[in-house]
């Protein structure tokens, strides 16, 4: 593919950004996420000119907070559309850090575009002047320093850089995948000094790159009777992990992002619960002798350590990453694809399947009468996404292990930011998912969650809105904490350093962002998300709940 010259503007770095956009939308970039500032200005120019030629369906989004712009692009990438941030120079390139990291721990592609000063202003104390190059090493699987091409006229070699930069940058993320850094020196004028004028007649030819072949599946064809399957954060491993367990008739301990929920007849209900009992006692008849590993599980401390970690497991992980998971160490081999088809057992335990989703049932069952309020909200919106297929977006919280123990079957597509398990940016990364999806997009989260990306439901009138249902479970504090071993400490010190009580009237305050909000108790919420939207595109669902730690609420 070869492109033009750029029109001739008298600002080289405007020049040379519109051709490293243009290179990456030739190399499937189809987003780019900006926060306002000068240093940035030519990436902004440059967007925009690209933006209304209508250039392979490029669309740009502006987000005033960085974070917010960062997780947003993370979620427009998540969806399967490439998508970039930019951002100007100083603190601003910060706050992609988080993203960043959650990009490389979840295999996502993601371009980070950091406007910098040219070389010469470096070091010298200039304004918004700090070290740029490198910053989100070792999360990076390519980081590039781009020299500023001149002050009025980028040359001809300068322009071929920027292009074949940006066909290495594309192909990186794409293909590693995960972020991307391009540092961008821009020397001043920052903007155009005349009208566009035709360029030279250069034309700049594109690098293509094929994708990888993908690997031969590997059929394993030596499983022990009693072999389970786990399936952890994921798309299209956890397919692959339901897809195995209805082969071969095997008990799916799923987590709900796994994406492996698709049939109820091999899901065992509440498997964590079932799994710290069996594991409990070496000679329990369920107890298994083999695990095989799909996606990346980080949910619940009896499938990673009590399951995964015991020595006398055979356990299999399917993965092609150079970081595979397996916290324990104690995998005995690594599968780049697993052949789903061709794989078998040596002989099956009459009944194995049956008796761990009878044990789960019981305990799911047993504790239907106590189920906290927050998990029957949580079970709410998984069983109208399951009915719909509307896609969710699953905040870091103890709602998401709600959904663990009790939730079933479901179709529909489940997001996390499961790498790392962070609370930073749920509500931006859903606004990137419900833009790429182009369908109203379910969000469910706790309200410590919602206040720590409070800008993510800062949206401009300029910008496409994207089309959410976000469902804020709000206990007033940090419910997660009470489940762990931090339940112990003092309760003073629980409350003050762990569940942290906000106190604040966080439906009040969304409604102060423009956002509408509807107030809710459990038992509505099934209704209220069935409900028609009336030509509202974003829509909070505020269910607050009376909270048994931190004393404010009865």
């Amino acid at each position: 593919m070869r492109i033009s010259a750029p029109p001739r503007t008298g600002s080289g770095a405007l020049d040379s950004a519109y051709v490293l956009l243009e290179s990456l939308i030739a190399c499937g970039l189809r987003h780019l996420v900006l926060a306002p500032g000068s240093r940035s200005a030519p990436l902004a120019y440059a967007a925009s000119a690209l933006a209304e030629r209508g250039a392979e369906g490029f669309e740009v989004h502006v987000r005033h907070d960085e974070r917010a712009a960062a997780f947003t692009a993370l979620g427009l990438s998540r969806a399967g559309e490439l998508a970039a941030v930019g951002t100007t120079s100083g603190t601003a390139t910060a706050h992609l850090l988080a993203a960043a990291m959650e990009a490389h721990h979840s295999g996502i592609p993601l371009v980070l575009l950091t406007a910098d000063r040219p070389a010469e202003l470096r070091g010298t104390g200039a304004n918004q002047t700090t070290y740029q190059a490198g910053l989100y090493a070792p999360f990076a699987v390519m980081s590039t320093d781009l020299p500023a091409p001149g002050a009025h006229d980028a040359t001809e070699s300068e322009l071929r850089l920027m292009v074949d930069t940006a066909a290495r940058a594309a192909h990186a993320a794409l293909n590693a995948p995960g972020p991307v850094h391009l540092n961008l020196g821009f020397r001043d004028p920052l903007a155009a000094t005349h009208a566009p004028e035709q360029g030279s007649d250069a034309t700049f030819r594109v690098p293509a790159h094929a994708a990888p072949a993908p690997h031969a599946g590997t059929a394993l064809t030596t499983l022990p009777a009693r072999t389970v399957i786990v399936a952890g954060d994921g798309d299209e491993s956890g397919h692959r992990a339901a897809a195995l367990a209805a082969r071969l008739r095997l008990p799916l301990f799923a987590e709900p992002s796994s994406n492996a929920r698709e049939l109820a007849d091999t899901l065992v209900p509440c498997y964590p619960d079932a799994l710290a009992q069996v594991m409990a006692d070496r000679g329990h008849a369920l107890r298994p002798e083999a695990a095989i590993v799909f996606g990346h599980p980080t949910l619940s401390r009896p499938v990673l350590r009590q399951l995964l970690g015991a020595r006398d497991m055979e356990v299999t992980v399917e993965s092609g990453r150079l970081e595979w998971p397996d916290a324990s160490r104690n995998a005995a081999r690594i599968v780049p694809l697993i052949d789903v088809e061709h794989s078998s057992l040596v002989a099956q335990q009459q009944g194995f399947l049956e008796a761990w989703r009878s044990l789960g049932s019981a305990l799911a069952e047993h504790s239907s009468d106590n189920r906290a309020p927050q998990a029957e909200a949580a079970l709410a919106v998984w069983e109208a996404c399951a009915s719909d297929h509307a896609p969710l977006v699953l905040g870091a919280s103890a709602l998401i292990r709600d959904l663990e123990r009790y939730a079933g079957a479901c179709h529909a597509r489940v997001h996390a930011n499961r790498g790392l398990a962070g609370i930073d940016g749920t509500v931006s990364m859903a606004s990137g998912i419900a833009l790429a999806a182009r369908t109203r997009t379910r969000v469910l989260l706790g309200d410590v969650s919602a206040i720590h990306d409070l800008t993510g439901f800062v949206i401009g009138p300029t910008e496409r809105e994207p089309e959410l249902d976000i469902v804020i479970v709000d206990d007033n504090g940090g419910r997660i904490f009470s489940g762990l071993e931090h339940r112990e400490a003092p309760r003073t010190v629980l409350e003050r350093f762990f569940t942290t009580p906000h106190g604040v009237d966080l439906a009040a305050a969304l409604e102060g962002l423009g956002v509408q909000v509807e107030r809710c108790v459990p038992s509505d919420l099934a209704v209220r998300l069935s409900s028609a939207s009336h030509g509202a595109r974003r829509r909070v669902f505020f269910v607050e709940i009376g909270s048994d730690f931190s004393g404010r609420r009865a």
